[in-house]
């Protein structure tokens, strides 16, 4: 596992949330939660009744003024949850005050909102919170797929969120930054019954028609498989899954097979240990995941009780307060944005049959967090 230092805080970082929905819910439940670490100090929301029902029902103080939103703090960093068509105009006004932002996905709607919104904010400390590759085994996954035990990385499959969220994880996997791809794909019809939602299984069962969308995204001596249908997000009869290949190995899920020595491959699987069974009395939580003897994947919320999803967002968190602090990023707004433009390439391929080359972008000559995986077999 690639170590990352962890910082004990003396006083919790101050956060400010822009949005009451249901995705800005998570910083708030995460919050209250680890009050040693995270504290929710202002809210700005849309309306009056939205001011009282994030009172009554987190204990936040909320407001719909911009400025007075500003002026409660001083704010560490200050996530923008809104919708798409307006999170860039906030993204602005909160940066230009010189507060670090945390912008949920996609950061704009279009490639020229986006390019726009880069050139605006350059040099600002803008990062975007994607937290797929942060949920414990996807982590895990990459992480193995980082150590070198797969050998170089060619491919990843990854069937797990839709549009720029499943880009994302591609681009990690295979380690690729903001080179040109070739895209193409395809969209199917998927007949299934929806029986479960974001909060509870359907009372009544119902077949539904979903697209299933899959697309080939051509890079530079690597490749990626996108493939997703809506109804995979929360289907007990939907799974999502990602394969990765290298030279050397293959991870598909959490089996793992590699070659070692001459004459022998490995076939062995990545263990979720969960306390709280039998006569564990620590409580219930994810405690890390491993393969054989090495910790791919470890809970730094321990012993707080929150879901996969829950964990990924934490660890975004902590992260955002690491690159106000440090300046170190995670998952800028170049990274961000470059996954949605190959997101709106890949549904433009499947509408059109055709297959489309990305174009240079404004963020064409910057770093990207995605290339980490080692190179050598």
């Amino acid at each position: 596992m690639i170590a990352r230092e962890t910082h004990e805080y003396a006083t919790p970082v101050r956060i400010g949330v822009i949005g009451a929905s249901w995705r800005a819910q998570y910083y708030f439940r995460i919050a209250r939660e680890l009050p040693d670490r995270f504290l929710v100090t202002g809210v700005l929301v849309r309306s009056a009744d939205s001011v009282s029902r994030v009172a009554a029902q987190w204990g936040f103080d909320a407001t719909t003024s911009l400025d007075s939103f500003l002026r409660a703090g001083p704010y560490d960093f200050v996530v923008v949850s809104v919708p798409v068509e307006e999170a860039a105009d906030l993204v602005r006004a909160v940066a230009s005050a010189g507060i670090p932002v945390l912008v949920e996905t996609p950061p704009a709607s279009s490639l020229e909102a986006m390019e726009q919104l880069y050139r605006d904010t350059a040099g600002a400390p803008v990062q975007v919170a994607e937290q797929y590759r942060f949920q414990p085994h996807h982590a895990a996954r990459l992480s193995v797929a980082r150590s070198g035990v797969l050998g170089r990385i060619s491919s990843a499959h990854v069937s797990v969120a839709h549009g720029y969220h499943g880009i994302s994880i591609i681009r990690f996997a295979v380690g690729v930054g903001f080179e040109p791809a070739r895209i193409s794909g395809f969209e199917v019809v998927d007949h299934v019954v929806s029986a479960r939602g974001r909060d509870a299984w359907a009372t009544d069962y119902t077949e539904t028609e979903t697209a299933n969308i899959t697309a080939l995204l051509q890079f530079s001596g690597s490749s990626g498989v996108f493939e997703f249908s809506i109804e995979q997000y929360f289907s007990p009869i939907r799974a999502r899954h990602i394969t990765i290949r290298g030279s050397r190995g293959e991870l598909r899920g959490d089996e793992v097979d590699y070659l070692t020595e001459p004459g022998f491959a490995a076939h062995e699987r990545l263990v979720r240990e969960e306390t709280g069974r039998d006569g564990d009395l620590e409580g219930s939580f994810l405690r890390r995941i491993s393969l054989r003897d090495t910790v791919h994947w470890s809970n730094n919320f321990a012993p707080a009780r929150f879901s996969d999803d829950e964990l990924a967002v934490a660890e975004v968190m902590e992260r955002m307060a690491e690159f106000a602090r440090t300046g170190a990023g995670f998952y800028s707004l170049a990274d961000a944005s470059h996954d949605h433009y190959l997101g709106i390439l890949m549904t433009q391929a499947v509408a059109t049959g055709r297959t489309l080359t990305s174009a240079a972008t404004a963020w064409s000559l910057e770093s990207s967090a995605c290339i980490q995986v080692p190179a050598g077999d």
